[in-house]
């Protein structure tokens, strides 16, 4: 009797984890080709990432590569939250100290979750965007 118990809830607890289990995301958003310019207090972006995050999906944002003020690639469809992140040359790491490292100047209202920018990316748009940014 206590191994058929055993049993049952053994099964039971199998059940109920494979039931409540996140289901697997169908692949990544669709996407539009996009392009634009980042410029600080009118001078265009050096070197630097531009993120563009679906609203409301969770899925992992799509990243470009911002260098001299211009980018360009795939980004979600739909309202996206864009974050930009501009980087200057850190400080060598102490654990790898030949690998360079990098710092973001970016003002905090233009990166992470308080982020201001957003852009609208349509599947047959233009899609052509310009982020004017300023350090104050």
């Amino acid at each position: 009797m206590y191994r058929l118990c055993l049993a049952i809830c053994c099964g039971l607890a199998l059940v109920g984890c494979l039931g409540c289990a996140a289901q697997p995301p169908n692949g990544p958003p669709p996407a539009a080709n996009i392009k634009g310019t980042v410029t600080m207090d009118g001078k265009p972006v050096p070197t630097g990432e531009i993120h563009f995050e679906l609203l409301g999906v969770g899925a992992a944002p799509g990243t470009l590569i911002v260098t001299d003020g211009v980018f360009s690639g795939p980004a979600p469809i739909g309202k996206n939250k864009v974050e930009v992140y501009i980087y200057v040359k850190g400080p060598p790491s102490d654990k790898f100290p030949d690998i360079p490292t990098k710092i973001n100047t970016s003002p905090e209202k233009y990166w992470g979750p308080n982020s201001v920018l957003d852009a609208n990316v349509e599947a047959n748009g233009a899609n052509q965007f310009k982020f004017d940014l300023t350090a104050n």
